[in-house]
């Protein structure tokens, strides 16, 4: 936060970093956000009521930077540390960056100097990279920048095209007002709906190709681990989106009713690549149901624009 004659200026940026069991990854997430170029911005640490030494290396980072603000808080999941942040940030501008993954230095200017260069948009696009080590990011592509309307975002989002969306809330810079009274839901796969809010709420999106993000895929964490019952609020996380949809964009619903089928076909993906208890009669209901849901849908979502490997792996969870 800069300081003038003793009195604090509101940053430009806010980051927010919700930290839970991250002892391994917090030093390097924290070092990359203070190693930006652009250096006018806050980071927020929220304590999600971490059990290890979370709390405690979040309050040393503190003390080592001004601009470093702590909050503790009683553990209650990556939505709400993200709510606790907000409440508390001042940035005209907020990011967010998730506390075991890690950004480029440059990733804070780039972004920012989109929005200034397209005042009309509120939102801003990197891409990411998939990272299981801190091998360097291959060289980057032609830079390629393109602007979104609303409509644009909504067809990104629901996949119209063809193209993969990305709905995560850790590659973007925000204008405050996008998020100005916005809670994030207390679930699973929370960015999903988030984008969709955020999405429709905004004029424009500028979007590049060059990759600042790190997403670092933990062999050890909620991604990586084996199917469970918790897994299953992707698929409500669709069914507000769809409803949503219905009352706030119908002309968007049939795309609405087709990502809900093709959310279905991920769960039953998801549970047989990453395996399930098989002695449980409970996972073994829920994997037939979805399998009888997948099946249903076949025709449907082959008509879908979508890889073809999708489509193969798709004839295969159908047989």
């Amino acid at each position: 936060m800069n300081v003038f004659e003793g009195v604090a200026l509101i940053p430009e940026i806010s980051v927010i970093v919700p930290v839970y069991k991250v002892e391994p990854y917090l030093e390097r997430c924290v070092k990359s956000i203070l190693a930006q170029t652009f250096q006018d911005y806050e980071i927020i640490l929220v304590d999600d009521g971490s059990p290890d030494t979370c709390p405690a290396l979040c309050d040393q980072w503190a003390r080592r930077d001004p601009r470093i603000r702590v909050v503790h808080k009683e553990n209650g999941g990556l939505s709400s540390a993200r709510n606790a942040g907000m409440a508390v940030c001042q940035g005209k501008y907020i990011s967010f960056v998730d506390s075991d993954d890690w950004i480029e230095p440059q990733m804070l200017e780039y972004l920012y100097g989109l929005l200034q260069a397209h005042p009309e948009a509120q939102i801003a696009q990197c891409e990411a990279l998939v990272s299981r080590d801190e091998r360097p990011f291959p060289p980057q592509p032609r830079e390629e920048i393109r602007v979104f309307d609303r409509k644009d975002m909504m067809d990104y989002f629901f996949r119209i095209h063809g193209e993969a969306s990305n709905t995560a809330v850790w590659n973007k810079l925000y204008t405050r007002q996008v998020l100005e009274g916005f809670s994030f839901v207390i679930t699973l796969n929370e960015d999903v709906e988030a984008s969709y809010e955020f999405f429709r709420r905004a004029e424009k999106m500028v979007v590049s190709n060059q990759r600042f993000y790190h997403y670092f895929v933990n062999q050890n964490g909620i991604t990586c681990s084996s199917f469970s019952k918790k897994d299953l609020d992707y698929l409500a996380v669709w069914d507000r989106v769809l409803a949503r949809t219905e009352k706030e964009l119908p002309e968007y619903l049939p795309y609405a009713q087709i990502s809900r089928k093709r959310a279905n076909f991920t769960m039953l993906v998801k549970m047989l690549t990453k395996g399930y208890d098989k002695k449980s009669a409970e996972m073994k209901e829920i994997r037939r149901q979805l399998k009888t849901e997948v099946r249903r849908d076949f025709r449907a979502l082959m008509g879908w624009k979508m890889p073809l490997s999708r489509k193969v792996l798709l004839v295969l969870v159908c047989l």
